[in-house]
């Protein structure tokens, strides 16, 4: 509590504490690298702090890198991303549960048009070489 009240006489409540914003990751390529996980081995959401973990298999999983788990945590934000159903996983022997995710529609649609769009300054990247 303050000790200050408002016009009527009610005493102030102090506002609640501010979630610390995170940074924003502009890194593209990222961000497609991360929806082409999503939608293919898939992530999950596990613990309170909402730790982010590779799917590996049906049930196992190992952490992702922390700047994936930013990009995924700001898709997730953006609802590019949804936390899907509860779902029981193993990691270094031990079982818990954690919510999986999933990639909605539109966000499939976008990244596939991101991924067929040509580079602006007409240089080829790494896709291309490697698509041929």
């Amino acid at each position: 509590m303050t000790g200050q009240e408002d016009l009527f006489g009610n005493i102030v409540e102090p506002p609640p504490p501010h979630k610390p914003q995170r940074v924003p990751v502009n890194d593209m390529d990222l961000v497609e690298r991360v929806l082409a996980v999503a939608e293919s081995s898939g992530y999950a959401l596990v613990g309170p702090a909402e730790r982010v973990f590779r799917v590996e298999s049906k049930t196992d999983i190992t952490p992702a890198p922390a700047h994936e788990a930013e990009a995924v945590h700001q898709l997730l934000d953006a609802k590019w991303l949804t936390k899907g159903g509860n779902h029981s996983y193993r990691y270094h022997g031990r079982e818990g549960s954690g919510n999986s995710i999933l990639v909605s529609r539109a966000a499939k649609e976008k990244a596939r048009l991101w991924r067929n769009l040509a580079p602006l300054n007409g240089r080829k990247t790494l896709r291309a070489v490697a698509n041929g």
